[in-house]
């Protein structure tokens, strides 16, 4: 068993706020596993996965999670600035410039949305990717409660008057204790900065996804989808439908539910590393010269 090596680093926004990450492995390598972590949670939420990675791998990959903006260590941005999905996606970019060799995205749930902002944002960058990897992902956001869609645009829009502040702040807090207390057992507690979570909140009740042209400007990368048998958020017909849309691999696990990298770890790890290998496969091929024929229709994983 290889012992995994850890290494904070301090990431510097293009606005100056810093984003706490934590290097797995080696500092370089012929491949880097880049995670995104879902809506509300930190990079904490991927230990199981990494460790794993790391011992499958014998730690010949770099892997990189990270806390964004407002979440866990990361600095939370300044008061007069709402955190969007786009302002999200150019920390993810930051991100991936320390990456090195080939890149694979790793993303849960709503960390998939962010991954289509960064692909609608910095096209070039998303199209160089050599591997994306999407766990209890839909096409589009899953559909949230009434009062989590409704009542962080309002106190947005509470923000802009002084006079409202210490209402607006208690409202935070009041959407944040109800978050904590509905929070899986499964799940490790996070830390998110008030503000961010009501801002985050709003930008993910919007109406965004992988739409026909995003998607298919991805369906070159070597991708996988895996979906919970029992996942009440993304039931696994939506995500077979995204696997449909970028020409994916995808499996369903019998058992499962929204929080699988957590709950089955193995299954997530396992096809990580599939998808790792068939990226790095494809990498030496151009680099050698050879050609394959393109994929013309989805490809399927075991149902």
């Amino acid at each position: 068993m290889t012992t995994p090596d850890f290494h904070a680093l301090s990431i510097a926004a293009d606005d100056g706020v810093r984003l706490a990450a934590t290097r797995v492995g080696r500092p370089t390598a012929a491949a880097t596993l880049v995670y995104v972590h879902p809506l509300l949670r930190e990079r904490r939420f991927w230990a199981p996965i990494t460790t794993g990675v790391h011992e499958h791998l014998c730690g010949a990959v770099t892997q990189l999670t990270y806390d964004q903006r407002g979440h866990g260590d990361s600095q939370a941005p300044h008061r007069g600035e709402v955190t969007t999905v786009a302002r999200l996606a150019e920390d993810l970019d930051t991100v991936l410039t320390h990456a090195s060799g080939s890149v694979v995205l790793v993303a849960h749930s709503t960390g998939a949305q962010l991954v289509h902002a960064y692909a609608t944002t910095h096209r070039e960058h998303a199209a160089a990717l050599a591997g994306l990897v999407l766990l209890n992902a839909a096409p589009e956001p899953p559909a949230l409660p009434r009062y989590l869609r409704t009542w962080p645009q309002r106190l947005i829009r509470l923000r802009r008057h002084p006079a409202l502040h210490a209402l607006t702040a208690a409202g935070e807090a009041a959407l944040g204790y109800r978050l904590d207390h509905t929070r899986r057992p499964h799940l490790p507690p996070s830390t998110v900065d008030p503000r961010a979570r009501v801002d985050v909140l709003a930008a993910h009740s919007g109406g965004f996804g992988f739409f026909t042209g995003v998607a298919e400007a991805m369906r070159h990368i070597p991708s996988a989808v895996l979906a919970g048998e029992q996942d009440p958020l993304v039931p696994p017909q939506h995500a077979v439908r995204l696997a449909d849309a970028l020409w994916a691999d995808y499996d369903i696990v019998a058992g499962a539910g929204h929080d699988l990298p957590r709950t089955h770890p193995a299954r997530a790890t396992d096809t990580i590393t599939c998808t790792l290998d068939h990226a790095l496969r494809t990498h030496l091929d151009h680099a050698s010269g050879s050609t394959r024929t393109p994929a013309t229709e989805p490809r399927r994983g075991v149902r």
